[in-house]
C-alpha cells in the first residue's frame, strides 16, 4: 500500500505546546524533589509527577490530519491521539488537477495593552487538489520546499 500522510502540527502552537509546558513542568518537579531538604512522601511526589508527565505525552502527541491510499483510492481526515489515527475512510474522488498556491497575508496579534502589537509578513505554501472543477482539499505547509515535495509526491502517488 503507497499512503501519503499529511500532519497538521505546530510544536509551538496549542495543544503540542502545552504537552511541551506540562512535560517540562513535571521533569522540573521530579529533578527539583532531589534538592529539597523537606521530605516528601514519595507515592505523592510519584502520583503528581506521572499524572503531569502522562498528560504533557498525552498533548504532545494530539494532532491532526490527512491521509491518503493510493491504492485503494481512499482518503481519511484523522485526529491522532498516541499515534492512533481516529477517523473514517471515505471514497477518493477523480482529482483532475493539482497545484502549488502561495497564499501571504499579514499576520498582527490583538492589541492587550500589555504585550506588544506584533505585525508580519506571512507566506503559506498551499498544495490544492482539485475535483470536479472545484477545490477539494487543500494542505497548508510553511516551507516552500516541503510544499514541492508533497505536490510531487501526490501527483506521481495519482498519476497526474
Amino acid at each position: 500500500m503507497k499512503y501519503f500522510n499529511y500532519k497538521k502540527r505546530t510544536l509551538w502552537n496549542g495543544s503540542n505546546l502545552t504537552g511541551i509546558v506540562l512535560l517540562s513542568m513535571g521533569l522540573i518537579i521530579w529533578v527539583s524533589s532531589f534538592f529539597i531538604g523537606k521530605e516528601t512522601d514519595s507515592f505523592k511526589l510519584y502520583m503528581i509527577v506521572g499524572t503531569i508527565l502522562s498528560l504533557g505525552f498525552l498533548s504532545l502527541s494530539t494532532y491532526s490530519g490527512t491521509l491518503i491510499d493510493f491504492d485503494r483510492s481512499l482518503f481519511k481526515e484523522y485526529q491522532s491521539i498516541l499515534w492512533f489515527k481516529l477517523g473514517q475512510w471515505q471514497k477518493l474522488p477523480k482529482i483532475e488537477h493539482a497545484e502549488l498556491i502561495l497564499h501571504s497575508y499579514r499576520s498582527t496579534n490583538t492589541p492587550n495593552g500589555i504585550s506588544p502589537t506584533l505585525s508580519r509578513e506571512v507566506t503559506i505554501y498551499k498544495c490544492v487538489l482539485l475535483a470536479n472543477g472545484t477545490k477539494f482539499l487543500a494542505l497548508d505547509f510553511t516551507r516552500e520546499k516541503d510544499a514541492v515535495a508533497a505536490l510531487e509526491e501526490i501527483k506521481k502517488g495519482l498519476g497526474i
